[in-house]
């Protein structure tokens, strides 16, 4: 058997399906775009940020082929594939690692060529590779990505070049690859696992997993325990459920339930403090210039828990249409005149409430570093732009599909991160800039949009997936 004959149907089943080679494309070419434009705003590509623009632009876009073809050797990895297909899993494993190590080298080539340190590249990207591999397999550890990444990223801007000033490069990439790539036949091993009960409770959950993103039913009827950080995430919301299961609750807080859990936002709220109270007691014993690139990527991270949020509930709206259904046949149920105004004033009040402690924290950042009471221009300019990402919230759910917004959500998710790109970067060539003035402007225009569209879904007959039923 020829290696083509052996490794490329494997290979073609990530082409072969339509649906995400399209997305990948769609999000290769947005951060393409994404790309030209920062260019074009810093203009010096020989500037600290231009090489960094150089560098993390593609290798984001190889990050999200890796991906997507790991998800998918995944899917083909399961148990009753491995009795028809000889040596699946070995083949799987290879083609994996072989697809990282492509992505990893070309990483090192990126950064030979724009800083001249190639070695380092390899180290970077292969940490970061068995970092992803094992936030497949733990999804814990995305949480503890999000956390690390304001305190990791000034800690590798400032302080880790004069750690590396004086050592030998050759030297720390070869000690390093060897647990890297230790680790990574691991993470690949565990997220690939050999046939017995172990491999068909793990694709029980990864289906179920795969399942509620692609609203697709699953194809297994096997449930698992959530984990203990999934047991503490979600305290919040059965506390909540178990106060607004008692009689005479309002009917806009029973409403908010029949939409789904994503629509409590007391996760964002948490996540918000507890990420601000790190970042200060930490940042009280970095240096200055560590502790001013760690506030602004703690403050940065604050305000996206706003977009995560609407995330969340625009796609939970039209994922429970069942519990909808139920709920306006209760006799708590809302008349049909009023399930507009309760349900679009709900949900902007709560994401206006998580955008208020999310610009508090914001506050907190800047006050901490300032030594008094401030809110940096770029930071009022920012939290203004990040209004209009509540926006996608109010939306006919009665026509939309039932399905999650995966491509739309991508261009919002890549357009907020150009905004931040450029903004930083604009941040350092003009100092002088009007943030106060942009901002307010975003502000407005950001009321003015929520206005006429909360006015024009009132005058819409029912507009949750299942409203039709209450008319």
């Amino acid at each position: 058997m020829t290696i083509r004959q052996a490794y490329g149907p494997m290979l073609a089943q990530m082409i072969q399906d339509s649906a995400s080679r399209r997305q990948m494309i769609r999000a290769s070419l947005l951060l393409a775009a994404a790309e030209i434009v920062l260019l074009a705003l810093h203009g010096d590509r020989h500037g600290p940020s231009g090489n960094l623009v150089l560098v993390c632009m593609p290798w984001v876009a190889l990050q999200l082929w890796c991906g997507a073809f790991l998800k998918n050797a995944i899917r083909q990895n399961r148990p009753e594939y491995a009795g028809l297909v000889p040596h699946l899993r070995s083949r799987l494993i290879r083609l994996t690692a072989a697809m990282y190590a492509v992505e990893i080298a070309l990483l090192a080539v990126m950064c030979g060529l724009v800083f001249g340190h190639p070695g380092y590249g390899l180290v970077f990207g292969g940490a970061f590779a068995v970092f992803s591999i094992f936030m497949n397999r733990y999804m814990a550890l995305a949480w503890i990505m999000a956390l690390a990444i304001p305190f990791g990223t000034s800690y590798v801007i400032n302080d880790l070049p004069r750690l590396l000033a004086g050592a030998n490069e050759a030297v720390v990439t070869a000690t390093a690859l060897v647990p890297i790539m230790l680790l990574g036949g691991w993470g690949l091993h565990l997220l690939l696992p050999r046939g017995g009960d172990g491999h068909w409770n793990w694709q029980a959950r990864f289906s179920q997993r795969y399942a509620a993103l692609t609203c697709a039913p699953a194809n297994t009827s096997a449930r698992q325990a959530p984990s203990r950080l999934k047991q503490v995430m979600q305290s919040f919301y059965l506390a909540a459920l178990r106060r607004d299961s008692q009689r005479g609750v309002a009917p806009d807080r029973a409403l908010m339930h029949a939409i789904g859990p994503g629509a409590h936002p007391a996760r964002m709220i948490a996540f918000s403090l507890v990420s601000t109270l790190l970042a200060l007691v930490i940042g009280r014993f970095l240096s200055d210039d560590t502790r001013a690139g760690m506030t602004i990527a703690t403050g940065l991270m604050q305000l996206g828990a706003v977009l995560m949020y609407a995330i969340s509930v625009a796609d939970d709206v039209v994922l429970h249409g069942a519990e909808q259904q139920l709920y306006f046949l209760t006799p708590a149920g809302p008349a049909a005149d009023r399930i507009n105004r309760l349900l679009v004033t709900t949900v902007l009040r709560r994401a206006l409430a998580v955008w208020l402690v999310s610009l508090a924290c914001v506050l907190c950042l800047d006050s901490a570093l300032a030594g008094h009471p401030s809110l940096h221009g770029v930071s009022f300019a920012m939290s203004m732009v990040v209004l209009w990402t509540v926006t996608p919230l109010l939306r006919n759910y009665a026509v939309a599909p039932a399905r999650r917004l995966g491509v739309t959500w991508t261009v919002v998710i890549v357009f907020v991160v150009l905004v931040c790109l450029g903004a930083v970067g604009l941040l350092q060539a003009a100092p002088n800039f009007p943030w106060y003035a942009v901002g307010s402007v975003a502000g407005i225009g950001a009321v003015i949009y929520m206005s006429l569209r909360l006015r024009a879904l009132r005058a819409l007959p029912p507009v949750l997936p299942a409203g039709r039923l209450a008319v």
